[in-house]
């Protein structure tokens, strides 16, 4: 889920606007952590009654695919192309801050072939509400967005721990569905394994309906996802077409600089 406020909240919400002054200077993280991650997507848009000429779209769901154009296929009573890439790469998260409020300010960069983005500055609440500045929306990915939402240092909080725990995050508002569901599969002293779906969809012009299933391993004592697995579906109508966004994300912990401690 991306909860997102405007960039001018970022300094209101957590008190850092000097911290935003000095980040030119390269401030020194005081945590860093790796993950790797293995995405799939494929991309298909499908026009009742007539063929379709290729073309790139987007949809903007918790992220951004960057899928070659579809090819045609002319000559049915119904148009449909389909393109679709994979990528293996990394996503580093450097952590700059810890708010008095319980919030943090990252830095956060993913490695991989044609899925390469730049470093983003992300203020993230407690809760896990995201801010950042809207110039940068392009420049995060979907599976970015994900993991860095899970940092939220209260995003377990004070949830039971007991297999069946379950609870709802509902941050709908203003014609936007936005849900997250989440219950206890497994626990051990420290990490407790997380069944996870997200409904989301606006009756706005131009929006779209989305759902994503899958699992996390959660560690409660470093507060961090260790391992998330989802696959996610985004429909969008795009005048007379609809376009459709499959996407099938792994992540997985490989390094935290305070493991070293």
């Amino acid at each position: 889920m991306v909860r997102r406020a405007p960039a001018f909240a970022f300094a209101a919400l957590l008190g850092t606007a000097p911290l935003l002054a000095s980040a030119a200077e390269g401030p020194r993280p005081i945590r860093s952590l790796t993950y790797a991650v293995d995405l799939h997507i494929i991309e298909s848009l499908d026009t009742p009654g007539s063929g379709i000429a290729p073309q790139r779209v987007t949809v903007p769901v918790k992220g951004r695919s960057n899928s070659s154009p579809p090819r045609p296929q002319i000559g049915s009573a119904e148009g449909h192309t389909s393109g679709g890439m994979s990528a293996q790469g990394s996503i580093t998260i450097d952590v700059l801050e810890a708010t008095d409020d319980a919030g943090l300010v990252v830095e956060i960069a993913e490695d991989a072939p044609k899925r390469e983005r730049p470093k983003v500055k992300v203020g993230i609440a407690a809760d896990g509400t995201l801010f950042y500045d809207a110039a940068n929306y392009d420049n995060l990915t979907e599976e970015e967005l994900a993991v860095v939402r899970w940092l939220g240092r209260s995003f377990y909080g004070d949830h039971p721990k007991e297999v069946g725990t379950a609870w709802t995050v509902d941050q709908s508002t203003n014609g936007h569905t936005d849900i997250e569901r989440y219950r206890v599969l497994a626990r051990d002293d420290a990490r407790v394994t997380l069944d996870y779906a997200l409904e989301e969809r606006t009756s706005s012009v131009g929006g779209f309906a989305g759902t994503r299933a899958g699992s996390i391993v959660y560690d409660t004592v470093m507060i961090l996802p260790v391992k998330v697995s989802f696959e996610s579906v985004a429909r969008r109508q795009l005048g007379q077409s609809y376009n459709t966004l499959r996407t099938s994300i792994r992540l997985t912990l490989t390094a935290d600089s305070f493991a070293k401690r």
